[in-house]
């Protein structure tokens, strides 16, 4: 069913979108997307199926979802480089499986239907519609939330040919779509066999060259803040990054650790180079010294053909960030202090040194100290990483900036979901100001994205937007108020009824309209001494 160009002007008026699209393909897409009810500015597809459903569809496709699961561990650091989340869809649209590495992205879940009849024009919908390849750019897009992105999908087809469902990935708009659509276009042929998956990974593991880490996105102009302690933590880290001193970060989770880690290795000499974080509270404890020091083929049972490469050979040249470091293992704590003072790494099962030239930060949310004393911690590896100590205050010490960082995350995700930017109700300033922020800035973020989403058809974020601890949060401080002002008004009460008495008990009793016993106990309890 195809619109003529008088009827898709019709429709793009009524469906509140600026951008009329060029292609027929889309035109065609948008109009059936039209005809399904949806409006472009919804935030979001409903359907999400319960467990049992979820868990059914992908035991039907047990097959091609556990080579996407396979294949995408074992590529995880390449494909981690890529700002993008890959997913897979059985033939009705429905999510089987997901791998986010697009931090920006609204999160994918398993069970969420991707079809043209729920998400409207989109590259898994068009690819499900017409088992043809495709690829929707940013504005293309039926709606709004997606123009950010652009998005590419390539059909999964069985041996007769019928459809099986798609492998998609939505991206950002600055990478090739060229690149994205090969990669798409290689998984796919691997899903169906038509490249075996074991000749895929057998040329992947028989490179000899390690891969390359992650990307550093922030800088420190990405630090907001009015803060004194704030900016005397920044002029610290600017400081520090001219060279390549060890680094600690302090702070408790939340606070931006990671974010002050970046903008020092994008601040320094080593900005092009890797950048890897690790969660050393993330790693198993019996993975921890593979996982970061890498291992030989046959070092262990069940250790990759051709060995790999650990965390800093991947940082090699560039920056590791070791957040939680009062985590790591003693053992593993030994071979961290010989990599820092030789510069160099043995895999396990490894006969000979690597080389390494790495810039090593870490974070931790506890006193270091207190572990060193306690014999949890090696007392020489801790004054190797505490060369320069950053302490990152919590936000409930950085009140000027709250009101700053709700109204940058209010920009921030109003634009992600294609809405005017809200203004926050007078009200509703003074419950983001009063709360304690235990999980600091980060829980401030998530916050703002759940009221964004309760509030899409408001202009100003209401008291009725926010969610249950801010609310009773302030509820709380205020009955504590209530109960301290009624304590302090009954404890001048008592002194003034002994002033006037001259300290008599029976007759400030009686003043009081109260029993001795009752008097004597609120002199106890206000500390109130007899004369």
């Amino acid at each position: 069913m195809t619109a003529d160009n008088s009827d898709l002007q019709s429709l793009i008026t009524n469906i509140d979108r600026k951008y009329t699209p060029l292609r027929e393909v889309i035109k065609e897409s948008w109009n059936r997307s039209s005809n399904y009810g949806l409006k472009t500015n919804n935030f979001k597809n409903k359907v999400l199926l319960n467990r049992n459903e979820i868990e059914l569809r992908i035991s039907k496709n047990k097959d091609f979802n556990d080579k996407f699961d396979r294949i995408f561990s074992e590529f995880r650091e390449n494909i981690g480089e890529i700002s993008a989340v890959f997913f897979i869809t059985d033939k009705e649209g429905y999510v089987l499986s997901a791998k986010n590495h697009l931090n920006e992205f609204v999160n994918l879940k398993k069970g969420e239907n991707f079809s043209e009849f729920y998400l409207g024009t989109n590259a898994a919908g068009l690819t499900l519609y017409s088992n043809q390849p495709a690829t929707v750019k940013a504005e293309e897009h039926y709606f709004k939330y997606l123009t950010a992105y652009n998005s590419t999908a390539y059909p999964i087809l069985d041996q007769y040919n019928n459809l099986k469902g798609c492998i998609a990935a939505f991206y950002t708009a600055e990478l090739d779509n060229n690149l994205l659509e090969m990669i798409i276009k290689l998984f796919a042929f691997t899903l169906t066999d038509k490249i075996p998956a074991d000749k895929i990974l057998k040329s992947k593991n028989d490179k000899s060259a390690p891969k390359t880490g992650s990307k550093a996105r922030y800088s420190f102009a990405d630090i907001i803040t009015n803060s004194k302690n704030m900016k005397k933590a920044i002029e610290v880290a600017q400081i520090a990054a001219r060279n390549d001193s060890t680094v600690m970060l302090v702070g408790e989770s939340g606070t931006g650790k990671e974010m002050f880690a970046q903008a020092i290795h994008n601040y320094n000499h080593r900005k092009n180079s890797p950048f890897v974080a690790v969660n050393v509270g993330a790693v198993p404890k019996d993975l921890v010294e593979s996982e970061f020091f890498g291992y030989e083929e046959g070092a262990f049972t069940g250790a990759r053909r051709g060995g790999r490469p650990g965390k800093f050979e991947l940082a090699n040249g560039g920056t590791i960030f070791l957040d939680e470091i009062e985590e790591m293992t003693l053992s593993a704590q030994q071979n961290l202090l010989r990599v820092i003072q030789e510069r160099e790494v043995t895999r396990i099962g490894g006969t000979h040194a690597l080389p390494i030239d790495v810039r090593i930060i870490t974070a931790t949310k506890s006193k270091l100290i207190d572990k060193v004393k306690k014999g949890e911690f090696r007392e020489d590896l801790y004054y190797r990483l505490n060369v320069i100590r950053i302490p990152i205050p919590n936000l409930k010490d950085r009140r000027d900036d709250i009101m700053l960082l709700v109204n940058n995350f209010i920009k921030i995700h109003c634009q992600k979901f294609g809405i005017p930017v809200k203004k926050v109700a007078k009200i509703s300033k003074k419950y983001f100001l009063e709360y304690n922020w235990p999980g600091n800035v980060r829980e401030l973020e998530n916050m703002i994205e759940g009221i964004i989403t309760f509030a899409l058809d408001d202009e100003v974020i209401k008291p009725k937007h926010l969610p249950r601890e801010l609310i009773n949060s302030q509820n709380t401080k205020e009955k504590k108020l209530d109960l301290m002002s009624l304590e302090a008004a009954e404890k001048t009460a008592v002194i003034n009824a002994l002033e006037k008495s001259n300290y008599n008990i029976s007759k400030a009793a009686e003043i009081l309209n109260i029993s001795r016993a009752t008097l004597y106990n609120k002199l106890n309890k206000y500390n109130i001494e007899r004369k």
